[in-house]
C-alpha cells in the first residue's frame, strides 16, 4: 500500500469541506476554514524522522530544527497564508546528548523569528530508537485559499524555480511564503514540491481526478543537474508546483498541462512518453 491508497482508507473517517470548512479532508496537504471577519486559517501538520529526513552525523541540531520547519511551511506558502502559530512535538531517544533537544529548538525559532511564526508549545516524548520532529502550523489570509481538488483539465502546470539541486546539501534554505502569497492572490492552484514534482501531481490526480502531462525539456533544472528526469523525482524542494488558467504569470515556469485521462505521464520535446523509473518519495514504498 502506497501513501495515497493509505490516506484513501482513512479519509472516511475525517471531516470533508463543509460550511465553513472550504478545505477538507482529502483536497489538499493542508486544510482551511472561514473566519467570523471573513479571512481563513490554513492548517498543517508534517513530521520529520530521524534517519529518513535528518542525520545528526552529519548535521547540526539547529540545522535540522531549521529545515524542518522550512519545508512544514511549504504547505502555508502553496496556500498563500502568512504563518501565525505552531506546535512543536518532539520525541527524543536516550542515545541523544543533553544539547541535540535545544539545538533543534534553536533552529526552529531562528526561522520562525523571520516568518513571523510563534512557536506556543507542543509536546516532548522519549523514543526507543529514532527521533522525530513533528509541527502543526497555521496561518492566515484574506485570499480564499485553492485546493488541489478545483485543478481541471487544460490548465497549465508550472514551478517557481529550478528543480533537482543538492536541496538536502542546503544549511538553511528559504521557504517560498512572499512568491506563494502572489500565485495565491492570482487565483492559483498550488502545492508544495516537497516528495518530487512527479509526486506531487500523483497528488492532484488523486484530488482532483485529473492527468498531468509534463514536458522533460521543460523543466528548470538546478545548477549541476544534467538528467531532467532527476529533477521529476527529486524531493524536500522548497519551490511550489502551481496550476492555473494559461498563460500563468510571471513567477513561474511552464512545464506542462493538466488532462482529463488521470495520468500522469512526462514526454519529450515531440510529445512521446518517457518512461521515468523513479517518481519521486513514497513514505510507505
Amino acid at each position: 500500500m502506497n501513501e495515497l491508497e493509505l490516506v484513501a482508507t482513512l479519509l472516511p473517517y475525517l471531516a470533508a469541506a463543509d460550511g465553513d470548512l472550504v478545505i477538507g479532508a482529502g483536497e489538499d496537504d493542508a486544510a482551511a476554514w472561514r473566519e467570523p471577519d471573513g479571512s481563513f486559517t490554513v492548517a498543517t501538520c508534517d513530521t520529520s524522522v530521524e534517519g529518513v529526513h535528518f542525520d545528526l552525523s552529519r548535521q547540526q541540531p539547529e540545522d535540522v530544527g531549521w529545515r524542518a520547519l522550512c519545508f512544514a511551511l511549504g504547505d502555508l506558502a502553496a496556500k498563500g497564508a502568512r504563518p501565525t502559530y505552531g506546535l512543536v512535538s518532539l520525541s527524543v531517544p536516550r542515545r541523544w546528548g543533553p544539547g541535540i533537544a535545544p539545538g533543534v529548538y534553536r533552529g526552529l525559532a531562528q526561522l520562525a523569528g523571520r516568518v513571523g511564526l510563534r512557536l506556543i508549545g507542543g509536546d516532548t516524548t522519549a523514543a526507543p530508537h529514532d527521533g522525530s520532529l513533528t509541527l502543526a502550523l497555521l496561518g492566515t489570509t484574506r485570499v480564499r485559499p485553492v485546493p488541489r481538488s478545483a485543478a481541471r483539465p487544460g490548465w497549465e502546470v508550472g514551478v517557481t524555480g529550478p528543480l533537482g539541486g543538492a536541496s538536502l546539501e542546503w544549511a538553511r534554505p528559504e521557504p517560498r511564503l512572499e512568491l506563494g502569497a502572489r500565485l495565491a492572490a492570482a487565483g492559483l492552484c498550488c502545492g508544495d514540491v516537497s516528495d518530487g514534482l512527479l509526486r506531487e501531481m500523483d497528488k492532484f490526480a488523486a484530488a482532483a481526478g485529473v492527468g498531468a502531462r509534463l514536458r522533460l525539456d521543460a523543466v528548470p533544472l538546478a545548477p549541476g543537474v544534467t538528467d531532467p528526469r532527476r529533477a521529476l523525482a527529486s524531493g524536500e524542494e522548497v519551490e511550489l508546483v502551481c496550476c492555473g488558467p494559461g498563460p500563468l504569470p510571471a513567477g513561474l515556469i511552464t512545464v506542462g498541462d493538466l488532462t482529463e485521462d488521470g495520468k500522469v505521464i512526462v514526454v519529450d520535446a515531440r510529445g512521446r512518453v518517457v518512461e521515468v523509473e523513479d517518481r519521486g518519495y513514497d513514505h510507505f514504498a
